[in-house]
């Protein structure tokens, strides 16, 4: 039997201050549906007109149901209608799985922001510490390990995995040296936000075996231990909302050594609860070979899964589409079946350049998972038609809205694709015949 895991979470001004201090300006909240399309309008080379939603086997309706039920909830709520056949917490879960473009935060963010604006607000979502792994983190939460009283920290990730070091959900895992340890999480909003990103629920993704972290009493909600439903994580609930926590992780027998792969914030509202996980490099094949990645999916419960991948797949010399087929289908067949009740949406990556010219491997890469979404179901978004297609790399970068590596974008850049993303996916909620708000 599996040795009950605690939390501890420290609410003092210390801990607050090291959180401010390391705070960066976060996105702004999103603006209106106007501003927002004539934002896209400013760049004549988007396609408006090739930003839909593809989904040739309706895969996305019982997601498009659940939303429309979150939506009437609000509605009744908000009338003082709600019965008590409604009671109780509504939630529609999205895991978004990517490589470096959805790691770095500012496309993914554009997404949730929204959604969370239109939808409800069910939580921040998971949060990886990218940097205890020394790589680059988003810019609205920060995971510090606490000077003076942490071990040297090991790591692995998708795209080079370590022996001996397990990878789970998020797609990276970190490991101290010693198992007594002091870890601050900590969330940020801009001045100007109107969304509040505060938790009071903490779902921690551990190994199985991994150093026990303690509970601080005065903000525990539970009588005993926190819930353990899978071996690989733990639940604690909070009496109050917080923005910032320290966690301590001490040995006890068995439970000495192990990684920690993420944190789920949550705060008890009805809403979308929306994870965003990418991994720079990380290739359909990097995250197939990961066994534990699609076993502890189903523990996040998602009723809609986002595959955005293919930029790394281009950059090779020796593409091949078929095999490409074959990759992509290496990781969405085992996510179908571990989630079944899932619906699974592609989306085509922008393009970006190679050896200095725009990288005509993008297309091939687009049309085999149209292909793939035909053959199987699924459904579809290709951001690179909508982005302009063939050749549009080079009115990227004349626009300024790619990096100076000509691979990855600004932060303009991804806000163009995430809008992208978004409105092909909530005009599909219009078409099926749920009303805009």
């Amino acid at each position: 039997m599996l040795k009950p895991i605690a939390y501890t979470v420290f609410a003092a001004m210390a801990v607050l201050s090291s959180c401010a201090a390391g705070q960066q300006s976060t996105q702004e909240s999103p603006a209106g549906e106007s501003s927002d399309s004539l934002f896209i309008a400013s760049y004549p080379f988007v396609s408006t007109a090739a930003d839909t939603l593809y989904d040739p086997a309706d895969n996305l309706a019982p997601f498009y149901a659940k939303l429309h039920r979150l939506d009437s909830v609000h509605t009744l709520a908000a009338a003082d209608t709600l019965s008590d056949s409604d009671d109780g917490l509504h939630k529609v879960n999205i895991i978004h799985f990517g490589d470096s473009h959805i790691q770095a935060g500012f496309l993914s963010d554009v997404i949730m922001r929204h959604l969370h604006s239109r939808f409800g607000n069910a939580g921040r979502g998971m949060i990886v510490p990218y940097k205890l792994c020394g790589s680059n983190e988003p810019r609205d939460y920060a995971i510090q390990a606490v000077r003076g009283r942490c071990g040297e920290w090991s790591s692995s990730r998708v795209v080079n995995a370590r022996p001996g070091l397990p990878i789970g959900i998020s797609g990276i895992s970190v490991q101290s040296s010693t198992a007594d340890n002091r870890i601050l999480l900590c969330t940020f909003n801009s001045s100007s936000d109107t969304l509040d990103y505060r938790f009071n629920k903490v779902r921690v993704f551990h190994g199985q075996y991994a150093p026990i972290i303690e509970a601080d009493e005065n903000l525990s909600a539970g009588l005993g231990a926190p819930d353990i439903i899978y071996d690989f994580n733990t639940d604690i609930d909070l009496v109050a909302a917080v923005d910032s926590l320290e966690l301590h992780t001490y040995s006890d027998g068995k439970f000495a050594k192990g990684p920690i792969y993420g944190f789920s914030l949550e705060n008890g509202h009805d809403g979308v609860l929306y994870h965003a996980l990418g991994v720079n490099s990380a290739c359909f094949l990097h995250w197939a070979k990961q066994d534990e990645v699609i076993r502890q999916s189903a523990a996040l419960e998602p009723d809609l899964i986002i595959l955005s991948m293919g930029s790394n797949e281009a950059a090779g010399s020796n593409f091949n589409d078929d095999v490409f087929y074959r990759e992509i289908d290496r990781f969405v067949a085992p996510l179908r079946e571990t989630n079944p009740e899932a619906a699974i949406l592609l989306t085509a990556p922008a393009q970006a350049f190679r050896k200095g010219v725009p990288n005509a491997n993008f297309g091939p890469i687009s049309r085999t998972l149209k292909r793939y979404a035909q053959d199987k179901g699924v459904a579809f978004i290709d951001v690179y038609a909508a982005t302009g297609g063939d050749g549009s790399a080079k009115n990227w970068a004349a626009h300024d809205l790619m990096a100076r590596d000509r691979i990855h974008y600004t932060e303009e850049g991804y806000r163009i694709q995430g809008l992208l993303i978004y409105n092909a996916l909530y005009n599909g909620y219009i078409g099926h015949g749920h009303t805009a708000q």
